[in-house]
């Protein structure tokens, strides 16, 4: 990278940050899921108890959904902040 009449090397990111980017999108993945899967947050559409009822294979696929939310976000905020 050119800076003035010099060259330098660019600063490389922390993986930290890269991990928490890549785990955050886990967890917007399988809130994505739910809403496609169920409507919910759709205009008028069912509120989140409603929606939550709708799922298909809902002892399956709530767990499923539920887990990878949370595991996304735990991995997220020990990512950003641990690593």
């Amino acid at each position: 990278m050119q800076v003035d009449d010099t060259f330098e090397e660019p600063q490389d990111r922390d993986p930290g940050d890269d991990a928490a980017i890549l785990a955050l999108c886990l967890a917007m993945l399988a809130a994505g899921t739910y809403c496609l899967l169920t409507g919910f947050g759709s205009r008028n559409g069912p509120g989140f108890a409603t929606s939550w009822n709708s799922l298909p294979a809902r002892t399956i696929t709530g767990p499923t959904l539920g887990g990878l939310f949370t595991l996304g976000v735990l991995a997220a905020l020990v990512s950003a902040f641990a690593l």
